[in-house]
C-alpha cells in the first residue's frame, strides 16, 4: 500500500516489473478517461531504481496526440514511478535553441502506470499538471479542464480526489525539492545524455 512521507505519496511495496534492458525502445501511451487517445511516443529505457523507471527522449523525438504532431526541442528524461500517481519529465532547458520552453519540469497527474510489456507502459491522464518554470515558479495547471472533464465524462469522485491530492503532494515536493524533484531527476537526465551521446 502507498504511504505518506512528508506529504508526498511514496511507494512502500514494489510489485514485480518487467526486467529493464537499457537502451531498448519503450512506447509510452497515455489515454484520457473513457479510452480517449492522448499522447503517444517512443522513449529509450535508461534505468530502474527505488523511485521508478527512467525513460530518455533525445532532442527530435516524435510525439503525437489527436490534433498535434510534434518533435521535441531538447533532451528530456521521464520517471515512471512504481506505483505513485504521476509521471514527471525533466527537460534540458539550457539546450533550448528557441528559448521558448516555459518549464524545466512537467509533472502529469495520472493513474499509477501499468507495464503491459517490457516495451510498453500505459497510464490514464488525470488532467492536472504541476510545472517548475524556467524562472523557478511552481504552478498547478488545468484545474478548469479537470472540472470540465469530470462533468462531461463522468469521472468517479475518487478519481477526481486522486488527481487533486496528487497535485497538492507533488507541488509541495517540488517546492521543497524532495526527491526525485531535488537533484536526482537532473542527475539522471545528465547521466542519460552522456550514456546515449553519439
Amino acid at each position: 500500500m502507498p504511504g505518506r512521507d512528508g506529504g508526498l505519496i511514496v511507494t512502500r511495496e514494489v510489485p514485480p516489473f518487467p526486467a529493464l534492458e537499457a537502451g531498448i525502445p519503450v512506447r509510452q501511451v497515455t489515454t484520457k478517461y473513457g479510452g480517449h487517445r492522448h499522447w503517444e511516443f517512443d522513449t529509450l529505457a535508461y534505468a530502474r531504481d527505488e523511485v521508478g523507471t527512467w525513460l530518455y527522449m533525445p532532442t527530435g523525438s516524435h510525439m503525437v496526440r489527436p490534433g498535434r504532431d510534434i518533435r521535441t526541442v531538447v533532451d528530456s528524461i521521464t520517471v515512471i514511478p512504481h506505483t505513485d500517481p504521476y509521471v514527471a519529465t525533466f527537460h534540458a532547458v539550457e539546450d533550448d535553441p528557441t528559448g521558448r520552453l516555459r518549464w524545466r519540469l512537467y509533472v502529469d497527474m495520472t493513474t499509477p502506470a501499468v507495464w503491459e510489456a517490457a516495451d510498453l507502459v500505459t497510464m490514464l491522464d488525470l488532467d492536472l499538471d504541476v510545472i517548475l518554470t524556467v524562472d523557478g515558479r511552481v504552478e498547478t495547471l488545468d484545474a478548469n479542464e479537470l472540472a470540465e472533464h469530470a462533468l462531461t465524462y463522468g469521472y468517479p469522485d475518487d478519481l477526481v480526489a486522486l488527481a487533486e491530492q496528487s497535485a497538492r503532494d507533488v507541488a509541495d515536493a517540488v517546492v521543497r525539492a524532495r526527491e526525485p524533484f531535488g537533484d536526482l531527476g537532473w542527475a539522471r537526465l545528465h547521466e542519460a545524455q552522456a550514456a546515449f551521446a553519439h
